[in-house]
């Protein structure tokens, strides 16, 4: 017997080394495998900040296409134009932070008509993501005003409790626009800030600014292409009515509701409105604009004069593009007293745009990231 179990110490202690060599083995692979789990868990939170970052591109890309009737890039997808950084998308890159960047390149398609940007975004540890988003242009209208230019160069005064600017689509079809746009930020803290001296908005005013965004709706676009300057001329040479005369007293009409028309005010005076005028289609005006009587424009209202003054009863269905300004000590270019009332209305703008296409602002249409 004691032989027997002299003999079987050795198996025991064979046994008791495999077991404890088969735990090591599993210890070992839990591990290994608990490493590779945080690994995985790593790449997935850096490619998913990554993609994040790569729609952000699209979304900074969008932000700075100018509004205009068209995209000017590239049309061949292998020499794609560089939107983001605007210097050489081949070795420059937007900087996003935390090891994160950015570029993004266009590429025109579809007549000119529709653009597909392209964002590739890097991120920490090797991670690459790319997205592919496909632009269109939204509706027509730079805002209910549109007043491009520096800040130095333009002049507003905002009088009363009556007045009223208002970028919701009239018409109903439209998304909201801005009440006020410009091509400044510096000039929409100068209207927003509560401060007289600038010639903004008191407290009391600013729910008189309505449309895109919050109340005041001021804010700052890109420069349209064409020009505001530049879009008066497209439409003077189309077919147009020259009206002359500095002093409407008495009743006229500038285009009809079945016979719009576009209509140039001609002459650098100051053209007073104390009657009863409406109109329908284009409005440009050469010189500046007093109106203190009954004034109803449907459509598209260009403004080249230094001084546009909104009172009375005036009211513009459609939106007021005011021409860009180079004078160095202004006076006041917009001044809205009274019960003037600008209200956006794409519906209005719809014949002025078969004349001439206007500008309108780039939309994201849809997205997806490229697997391969």
């Amino acid at each position: 017997m004691k032989s027997l179990l002299a003999n079987s110490r050795g198996v025991a202690l064979a046994v008791v080394i495999f077991m404890v060599a088969i735990l090591f083995t599993l210890t070992g692979a839990t591990l290994l495998f608990s490493g590779l789990d945080l690994k995985m868990t790593s790449a997935m939170k850096t490619g998913t900040s990554t993609l994040h970052v790569a729609d952000a591109g699209v979304q900074h890309a969008v932000s700075v296409i100018p509004p205009g009737a068209t995209f000017n890039y590239s049309t061949d997808p292998n020499n794609p134009t560089c939107l983001i950084p605007s210097s050489s998308c081949a070795t420059t890159k937007y900087e996003f932070g935390n090891g994160y960047s950015y570029t993004v390149t266009g590429v025109s398609t579809a007549g000119n008509s529709q653009a597909i940007l392209t964002s590739t975004a890097f991120g920490p540890n090797g991670a690459k993501k790319v997205v592919v988003a496909y632009i269109g242009r939204g509706s027509y209208g730079l805002g209910a005003i549109h007043a491009p230019g520096l800040a130095a160069n333009i002049e507003t005064q905002f009088a009363g409790t009556s007045f009223s600017l208002n970028g919701n689509d009239q018409c109903g079809t439209a998304s909201a626009v801005p009440g006020i746009s410009t091509t400044d930020s510096a000039l929409v803290t100068e209207i927003t800030n509560n401060d007289l001296v600038d010639g903004g908005l008191t407290s009391d005013q600013m729910g008189r600014v309505v449309g895109a965004g919050s109340a005041p709706s001021v804010t700052t676009i890109q420069e349209s292409s064409p020009s505001v300057s530049d879009l008066a001329v497209q439409y003077l040479d189309q077919t147009h009515d020259i009206v002359t005369g500095t002093n409407f007293a008495g009743g006229a009409n500038w285009g009809t509701a079945d016979d719009k028309r576009i209509t140039l005010v001609s002459g650098d005076s100051e053209i007073q409105v104390g009657g009863n005028i409406t109109g329908y289609g284009v409005l440009i005006l050469d010189g500046s604009l007093r109106i203190s009587g009954n004034f109803t424009f449907h459509g598209l209202v260009i403004a080249r004069g230094d001084i546009q003054f909104l009172g009375g009863n005036a009211t513009i269905y459609g939106s007021l593009l005011i021409a860009e300004s180079a004078d160095l000590d202004p006076t006041v270019e917009l001044s809205m007293a009274g019960n003037a009332v600008v209200r956006y209305d794409s519906c209005a703008l719809s014949q002025a745009n078969s004349w001439v296409p206007l500008p309108k602002a780039a939309r994201l249409v849809a997205w997806q990231e490229k697997l391969a």
